[in-house]
This record gives C-alpha cells, sequence and structure tokens, in this order.
C-alpha cells in the first residue's frame, strides 16, 4: 500500500458535522411533543410538522415573544386539533411572555368543525388585504399560516373558501397540510382543485428543512395564495435524543423584537396613527351612535312603511359612513345590491361571494377573529343550513359576526318554493351563545341592528321580512322618543284598552299582524295586548318581575310564522300557537294555502276559541253554579 494511501487509511476519520440550526430545533420540538401531548393518537402527526415548525419560527415568522398582541404580528391558525400542541410548544421554547387573557405569540387556535380554521385564515388574509389597503404596508404587512391535516381540504367548506381567495387575490395567506406518504394517492386528488382555484400548490419532503425553507421562501415571492403538503414517510424509530439547548431560539426572539420596534417607529410617524390604533382595539368611533340615531329619525317617515330589508340596507348604507372598518361580505341573493354598488364607486372591490355562503361564512369568522374590522354578513334564511357550522364555530369562539337574512327565498304565489324553512328559528335559538333578532318594522330593526353592534360575546342574527309593512309605527311607541325598547328582548308594543283579557305576543312581522287582530277583538269587546318579543335571548336575561309585567295573567297567544317549538316557554300550559307546522305546498291562485295564512281574522277566532275555553274551565272550577262570563265573551257563543 503506498505511505499516503496508508496514513490516509491509519488518521482517525473526521466528526461528524453538527446539525444544523434548522435540525437543532426540530429534535427539540420532536422531543416537546412528546413531553406535551397526550394523546398518543396525535403525536405522530404533530411530529411530522416539527421540520416546518422549526424552519418557519426561526426564519420567517413575524412575531415578537415579548409582545403578543402585536397587531402587525404573523398569525398561525392550527386548524386540525392534530396539531393543537405545537402553538404552545413554541410559545415556551420561544420564551414567550405569559400574559392572562392573551393568545398565544401568533397562534389563534381554531380547532372547531373540520375545516373551519382553513376557512378563518383565509378570512384573516383578507381582513389583512383590507387593512393595508386603508393604512398602507408601512403599518400592516403580516401574513397568516395555517396547519391543517390533508383531509380537511376536500370539505365543503375549504374547498368554497379556496375559490373565493383566489377570487379576491389573497396572495398573503399559507396553508400547510401534514400527510404520510402512504396518504400520497389520496391528496393528488385533491390538489389540482386548488391549482384550478388560482393557488400555488408544492409538494415538500417533511424532514428536509432546507427545502422547507426554499419553498417557503418561493411561496411569500409569489402574487397566490399558497398551499404547501408536507410528506414524510410513517415513523418505525423512536425520536432521536434530546440536548437541551436555551439558546435555540434566542435569534428567533432578537430578530422579531426589531421587527417590532421598526414598526413601532413607523407606526409613530403615521398620520392615521389614531385611527389605526382604534381599530385595532376594536373601539368604536366616538359619537357613532348619536349620528346613528339621528340618522335614522330623519329617515323615519320614508321608512315607515318600508319593509325590515330594505330598512337594514338604508342602515348599512348609514353605518358603511359612521363605521370604515366595516365589511359586508353577501350571498348572490342576499340583499344589499344598491349597497355594493356604493362599495365601487369608492374604490373597493365588490364582495359578493356568489353561492358559496359556507365560505362566505368562514371568512367572516376569520374576519372576526383577525381583529380590526367589523364582519357582516349578508344572505337568506335558506342558507342557513349551510353556513350552521360556520355560525355554531363563531358562537363556541365568542366572535363578533352580524348576519343579515332575508327572507327573498320565500316569494307568496305561483313562482313560490315548495316548502318552508319553518324549522330554521327554532334550531337557531337553541344554539348557545346565538343572539336572533326578527324586527317588526323599522324603528325595530334600527334598534336590532344597534344592539347586534353592542354585543360583542358572539354572533347576532337578524331574520328580515321582505315584504312591505302593512301599517305605519304605532302610536304607543312614539311616547317613549328614541328609546331602545327593543333592548330588553321584548316590550307592550299596544296594551288593551281596559282590563287585558288576552295577550298576543309575536315575531318579526306577526306583530303587525297582531295589531289588526286587537283591533278585530276591541270592536267584539275584548281587551288585547300586542307583546314584541324581537329577541328571545335577550328577553330571557331579563328579570322575572318585567318578564311577568310584559306577558301578564291574561291566557297567550304566540305568533310567529315558523314551526311553535319553544314557544310554550312564554305561552304557558294553557297557552296557544297561531304558527306553521309543516313545510306548506306551493301556493296556487286558486287555492292558497290556508293554513300557512296567519290573519288578523284567524287570530281573532282562535283567541275567541281560546277565551271560550278558559270562561269554561273557571266556570267548573266554581262549580258551574252559572256565573256570567267574563266580559267580551257575551256574544261569542253566536258568533261560534
Amino acid at each position: 500500500m503506498p505511505e499516503d494511501q496508508e496514513a490516509l487509511a491509519l488518521s482517525p476519520a473526521p466528526p461528524p458535522a453538527a446539525p444544523a440550526m434548522p435540525e437543532r430545533l426540530a429534535t427539540a420540538i420532536r422531543h416537546a411533543i412528546g413531553v406535551h401531548e397526550t394523546d398518543r393518537r396525535h403525536a405522530p402527526h404533530a411530529r411530522v410538522m416539527a421540520g416546518l415548525c422549526a424552519v418557519l419560527w426561526s426564519r420567517f415568522l413575524r412575531f415578537d415573544p415579548a409582545s403578543p398582541d402585536w397587531p402587525d404580528r404573523d398569525r398561525l391558525v392550527i386548524s386540525s386539533p392534530r396539531y393543537r400542541v405545537l402553538p404552545r410548544i413554541m410559545a415556551e421554547l420561544s420564551g414567550q411572555v405569559s400574559r392572562p387573557g392573551l393568545p398565544a405569540a401568533t397562534d389563534r387556535q381554531a380547532c372547531g368543525p373540520n375545516g373551519q380554521g382553513l376557512g378563518a385564515a383565509i378570512g384573516m388574509a383578507l381582513a389583512e388585504q383590507k387593512l393595508a389597503a386603508r393604512f398602507g404596508r408601512s403599518v400592516v404587512n403580516h401574513r397568516i399560516w395555517a396547519l391543517g391535516c390533508w383531509s380537511e381540504l376536500s370539505t365543503g367548506v375549504a374547498l368554497e373558501s379556496a375559490a373565493l381567495a383566489g377570487q379576491l387575490g389573497l396572495d398573503r395567506v399559507t396553508l400547510v397540510v401534514g400527510l404520510w406518504s402512504t396518504e400520497r394517492e389520496e391528496v393528488d386528488t385533491i390538489l389540482p382543485r386548488y391549482s384550478a382555484s388560482g393557488w400555488s400548490v408544492r409538494k415538500v419532503d417533511a424532514g428536509n428543512t432546507e427545502q422547507i425553507a426554499s419553498v417557503i421562501a418561493s411561496a411569500q415571492r409569489t402574487h397566490k395564495p399558497c398551499l404547501i403538503a408536507c410528506i414524510a414517510p410513517p415513523e418505525t424509530d423512536p425520536p432521536p435524543p434530546f440536548a437541551d439547548d436555551p439558546g435555540l431560539w434566542a435569534g428567533a426572539a432578537r430578530r422579531g423584537a426589531s421587527a417590532r420596534r421598526s414598526w413601532l417607529r413607523r407606526l409613530f410617524k403615521d398620520r392615521q396613527k389614531a385611527e389605526f390604533e382604534r381599530m385595532a382595539r376594536n373601539q368604536r368611533p366616538a359619537f357613532w351612535q348619536p349620528d346613528w340615531q339621528r340618522s335614522w329619525r330623519e329617515h323615519s317617515a320614508l321608512l315607515a312603511r318600508a319593509s325590515p330589508a330594505f330598512s337594514a340596507q338604508r342602515g348599512l348604507e348609514t353605518l358603511h359612513e359612521l363605521l370604515p372598518e366595516l365589511t359586508c361580505l353577501r350571498s348572490r341573493q342576499g340583499m344589499m345590491p344598491d349597497f355594493s354598488a356604493l362599495r365601487r364607486s369608492s374604490g373597493e372591490p365588490d364582495l359578493s361571494c356568489g353561492t358559496q355562503v359556507h365560505g362566505m361564512a368562514a371568512l367572516l369568522n376569520g374576519i372576526a377573529l383577525h381583529g380590526g374590522l367589523l364582519a357582516f354578513g349578508a344572505t337568506t334564511i335558506i342558507a342557513v343550513d349551510r353556513m350552521r357550522p360556520a355560525l355554531r364555530y363563531a358562537a363556541m369562539t365568542g366572535q363578533q359576526v352580524i348576519y343579515l337574512l332575508s327572507d327573498d327565498d320565500l316569494p307568496r304565489g305561483t313562482n313560490a318554493g315548495g316548502w318552508r324553512p319553518v324549522e330554521q328559528l327554532a334550531s337557531l335559538r337553541a344554539m348557545p351563545n346565538m343572539a336572533l333578532f326578527r324586527p317588526a318594522d323599522h324603528r325595530e330593526t334600527m334598534e336590532c341592528m344597534e344592539l347586534a353592534l353592542r354585543r360583542t360575546t358572539g354572533p347576532s342574527l337578524l331574520v328580515l321580512e321582505s315584504a312591505p309593512s302593512i301599517a305605519a309605527t304605532v302610536p304607543e311607541r312614539e311616547q317613549h322618543g328614541l328609546t331602545n325598547l327593543c333592548a330588553r328582548g321584548g316590550y307592550v308594543l299596544a296594551e288593551a284598552e281596559g282590563p287585558r283579557q288576552v295577550t298576543l305576543v309575536a315575531t318579526g312581522h306577526e306583530a303587525i299582524v297582531a295589531l289588526g287582530a286587537r283591533a278585530l277583538l276591541r270592536a267584539a269587546g275584548i281587551g288585547a295586548a300586542v307583546v314584541s318579543l324581537p329577541c328571545w335571548e335577550l328577553f330571557a336575561a331579563q328579570k322575572m318581575t318585567y318578564r311577568a309585567a310584559v306577558l301578564g295573567t291574561a291566557p297567550r297567544i304566540g305568533i310567529e310564522a315558523a314551526s311553535g317549538f319553544g314557544w310554550d316557554r312564554w305561552l304557558g300550559p294553557d297557552g296557544l300557537f297561531v304558527g306553521i307546522d309543516g313545510f306548506g305546498a306551493t301556493p296556487m291562485p286558486d287555492a292558497p294555502d290556508s293554513l300557512a295564512d296567519i290573519t288578523p281574522e284567524r287570530i281573532c277566532r282562535d283567541a275567541m276559541r281560546l277565551l271560550h275555553a278558559h270562561a269554561g274551565t273557571a266556570m267548573e272550577t266554581v262549580g258551574g253554579n252559572g256565573a256570567p262570563p267574563p266580559p267580551g265573551l257575551a256574544s261569542l257563543d253566536a258568533s261560534m
């Protein structure tokens, strides 16, 4: 053997190169997952994301551990429960300061109904785009990252939200999904659908940190929303040994602190500093409420006989001027065609979502989660079933999202549908932390919109009648001036003239119909009071003495063009409900659906029957001694 080769063979082998920083960080993350994740089903999936999290946190993510609520931080959404442990691990490893009531430095947990987190992340990107258009990139310049399971990509909400992201050009959102190599065939059938929606789709090796860094850098340069699929082989070996190194995250923390200091200097010089800080704190402008009340008082005469849906449209036009943070998404058959035209005339894009109402509702949740904007949605009551998972998610997370639901899909006549959503009101009222408003006229519409704007702990729905009102404002209401009578959920709309013998409890347009029945009963000598109940949730929160004073002790009749499910709580055991118990049939010109007609005459007849039954029961109670019936029932037997 030559001397040089012999010397080379005898020399000791060089020590293995020290692992690069991302690999060391990924090892630390895998070790922390084994410590913190108690569910053995989720731990292997979370370890798939270790390499991506290491690269993301150390090189790209904008966050300052010392200021978790920094408005221009990057947002991280955890959509799948598989990865719920990662934000906690990253916050601890990066040394985030723990403050009560604040989320993790970049995290907004969104583990809810399947796919809702991905839709919420896209909504956050829309909020970032709108805020950047208003305040400029020197103040608003962050990105949204979402970690989800590959099975979420095929959900309807994710596909609809992705189509809206491509349509609106939301290039600041990046979705990352993890999967095993054995699942690649299923994923390959889904990814082309995102490419067709205008997304940039990439695939990376979940264990190759340099490849991950290259793909993330490329995604930031593209002008499309990006989807990254991290592919890993199934685990066969235990995680590698881990040696704690407190300095692993020091560089990332310094980078985030430097970025925030530079941002604070730019914000200090910005002429819109006060307005940005107000919106970032989700505060309303000063004196918006008096201006709002003065505006609808000036238009009161014009809107006296207008439908609640039209009144809400005019109210939104006013709010657009008073609240620049208002952002309204609408469906194809939602209200506000004039409002969207007003937006386009001011240079803002049209935020019509077509028929993709499930994706629209998910985006509204993301807008509310992002902060800085007020989320409104306008669609029809028919679309509630498709939006229900997003509504439930908003109620679970306590986000202020306001929906205006019109009944445009329910015309009466030859073009009517063969069914009616009679069960929707009851199902929505059964959802926790959901406030449902059903105003009767233009004044209640404005009052309910004001209450929805005040309510910041959950979603609010306004169900609006599109038919014009058949009566002007009730004279008794004028005695209260600008007092918001809907604030207690229910109130006496019109008291009986004399002793109250029956109470007509109604919501929405049926309260106006009940006023007509009151007049017929008064002509028959029966004293009837009308109670308007626009919001059950607010009324149930009132003191028992107030509810008893409003409802009274006389027999009660509930009136609503929907199912009577749940009405017994207000009517009592002896009450009567007038509504629609079936889906109904298509009304024909020569054969109207009389079972669904709620008219003053029908209410009057039912009230007389109820009073007659009560009078008979009262006589039996005292032994049937022939006592005279209550006033107003003397001529009842002949009429029946």
